[in-house]
């Protein structure tokens, strides 16, 4: 078998093969995303599923001029592999290959930095104005997945679908999964349509589309109305989209390039909005991912030893797995626990909560807003609803947080997984605004666990708590030290933080908040051998401030607050604005922040990116010495 993957330097080289070439291409392509993930982590499943549709795509329309737009991003690997991207693609992730998402700053090919679901039908339908605006006429394609397209802005954007005059395709990738099993009625109304079709019947609906589409230029109009009359009955899928007045074409499969091709070119001519309905595998030829598609849409480094997938990296306990196990501890007790997620049950480790509370966990699909304002109803009637979402997808519920919750004065919690650095995620992913947007609503507490101790005590707190509390922590696992954190046993108490490291001689105390206690403690053993002794504070509250922290600004002593976190709007920020309240001839110099600066963190390790951030312990020493150094 010839090599086709060497020979493809860009998307042109894939029309000089045939479609037999294209389709061994495909398996060779297949092959190199699961050696590269194997080594560098990824998203797998959804790529493995998507290879023939986008081939098909990129040998048909010239997307040097022609403009693809991904919804979420994560599927795009064969897109940057044929994308002149190959070789960087055997560095995935990391900080001298590509990212794991579109990134126009990579290549002219992407038109989007995107990482959220919902945005490429409004974005292509905003491109498509702005075509016929500028007497362009450029195809557009949007490339949606089946749980991608039941968020609410794709909904907006479908509903929006009538004001395009022109040529625009939607290409609905259904797999019947997104990070976990999709839900909601608009996937069970896909997985019917799905389990009714047999590959004859997709084959059918193949053949009457192309046979029905008039020579290119003539008679569109009146082929469309052909093959929705003679396929309609057969396709309960065209019903919701016919609806909504969206001509509809399929289902059709995914992996039969030969076919795909043929009805991109026929539809791709097509001079208004069409939707093209395609069945494809999540995981497709490799039996790991076919059998655990939510262990393998995002997976880290493995080996493949025989017919068995081992994970690369040893498992250590992170601060997802301390919250799932302390949860669950905690709602044996307490029967109106309530667990919500957005398709993120087994990633924010609901996954034994689930298990065990069948009847108390609710995962509403990638509707981040809609889990918020369900929450709020819950808790309006007595419940204790816990919503579990990344930070960096949390942030598309900010108006319900403040309509639903802040504003009704109920006591929803929120976990906030993904809380800080992602590490090789990138910048679409990282979680460095939640304390801003959270810590300004009236009547949400906002608290960090420093380890797994700590992930018990804040969750004890925050179900006993009137008010509504957000809970944040990082991905990372929880670090395995040698310090002393007997103070952390405490109970959480509102507002109030914990002195982990005590110092009463040199005037400097490092505030640290969340997973950053262990770069401070660090940072304070490392002083310590330089003759420099340091208090480290455990502060655990962004809102409220404990106020007792701030008396060592009245006392002379200076404060370096260190945070996962964007410095703007965060802890320090907070602290800072209420020590100009205590202290306001006493404040200015007195307070350094350490936190994220204002610009977007690329993909990368995760020590890389805390030092990039200037928040690791060398930085935190630097700044100490700096410190000291003036206040002599």
């Amino acid at each position: 078998m010839s090599d086709y993957l060497d020979q493809i330097q860009g998307p042109a080289d894939l029309k000089k093969l045939s479609i037999p070439q294209l389709q061994e291409l495909a398996e060779q392509i297949r092959e190199y995303i699961i050696s590269t993930v194997g080594n560098c982590g990824g998203h797998l499943g959804s790529n493995l599923g998507a290879i023939e549709l986008t081939l098909a795509m990129h040998y048909v329309f010239d997307f040097e001029r022609d403009k693809l737009l991904w919804d979420v991003g994560h599927q795009c690997y064969t897109h940057k592999i044929i994308t002149g991207r190959k070789d960087a693609f055997a560095k995935l992730r990391k900080a001298e290959g590509v990212s794991g998402f579109p990134n126009p700053a990579e290549s002219p090919y992407d038109q989007f930095t995107v990482g959220h679901a919902g945005t490429a039908v409004p974005t292509a339908i905003g491109m498509a104005l702005g075509q016929s605006h500028m007497s362009r006429k450029d195809k557009i394609i949007a490339f949606v997945g089946d749980a991608s397209v039941v968020n609410g802005v794709s909904f907006e954007g479908l509903n929006n679908l009538a004001i395009v005059k022109r040529q625009m395709l939607v290409v609905l990738n259904d797999n019947s999964m997104a990070i976990d099993v999709t839900q909601g009625a608009m996937a069970k109304f896909f997985s019917r349509i799905r389990l009714s079709q047999t590959y004859e019947d997709m084959r059918k609906t193949t053949n009457d589309i192309l046979e029905h589409m008039p020579i290119i230029g003539k008679g569109v109009e009146d082929a469309i109305e052909r093959i929705k009359k003679g396929i309609r009955m057969t396709v309960p899928a065209s019903q919701i989209f016919e609806s909504l007045n969206i001509p509809y074409f399929g289902p059709v499969d995914g992996h039969d390039i030969g076919s795909l091709v043929e009805i991109f070119k026929e539809i791709g001519h097509v001079d208004h909005p069409v939707i093209l309905h395609a069945y494809t595998h999540k995981g497709k030829g490799f039996e790991a991912a076919e059998q655990d598609c939510m262990k393998y849409h995002s997976t880290g480094p493995f080996t493949i030893n025989g017919e068995a997938v081992e994970p690369t990296q040893t498992g250590k306990e992170t601060f997802t797995d301390a919250f799932g196990q302390s949860l669950v501890e905690i709602a044996k007790n307490n029967g109106r626990i309530i667990a919500i997620t957005s398709a993120m049950g087994a990633g924010t480790g609901l996954g034994e909560f689930r298990e065990q509370f069948p009847d108390r966990f609710y995962d509403v699909g990638i509707a981040e807003s809609a889990a918020v304002t369900i929450a709020g109803g819950m808790a309006k009637e007595g419940l204790k609803p816990i919503v579990c979402i990344y930070s960096t997808f949390l942030q598309r519920s900010f108006d319900q947080i403040f309509q639903e919750v802040s504003l009704q004065d109920l006591p929803v919690i929120f976990c906030i997984d993904r809380a800080g650095m992602v590490g090789s995620d990138g910048p679409t992913h990282h979680g460095l605004m939640d304390i801003g947007f959270l810590r300004m609503m009236p009547n949400v507490v906002v608290a960090a666990p420093s380890d797994a101790q700590e992930m018990k005590l804040v969750l004890e707190f925050a179900v006993k708590s009137e008010k509504s509390v957000a809970v944040r922590y990082a991905k990372e696992p929880i670090p395995a030290d040698d310090f002393d954190r007997s103070a952390c046993q405490k109970p959480f108490e509102m507002g109030k933080s914990v002195v982990v490291k005590k110092a009463d001689k040199d005037p400097l105390s490092i505030v640290s908040y969340g997973s950053m206690l262990t770069e401070a403690l660090k940072a304070a053993e490392k002083l310590s051998k330089s003759g420099i002794e340091v208090e480290v504070i455990n502060a655990r509250f962004a809102a409220p401030i404990d106020d007792d922290i701030l008396t060592r600004v009245d006392k002379g002593r200076r404060i370096i607050t260190v945070e996962e976190h964007a410095a703007d709007c965060g802890f320090g920020s907070a602290l800072l604005e209420r020590a100009t309240e205590l202290y306001p001839d006493k404040t200015p110099g007195a307070i350094r922040i350490l936190g994220a600066a204002k610009h977007f963190i690329k993909h990368d390790g995760r020590q890389k990116q805390l030092k990039e951030a200037g928040i690791s312990a060398e930085n935190i020493i630097e700044t100490a010495k700096s410190l000291i150094k003036t206040n002599k």
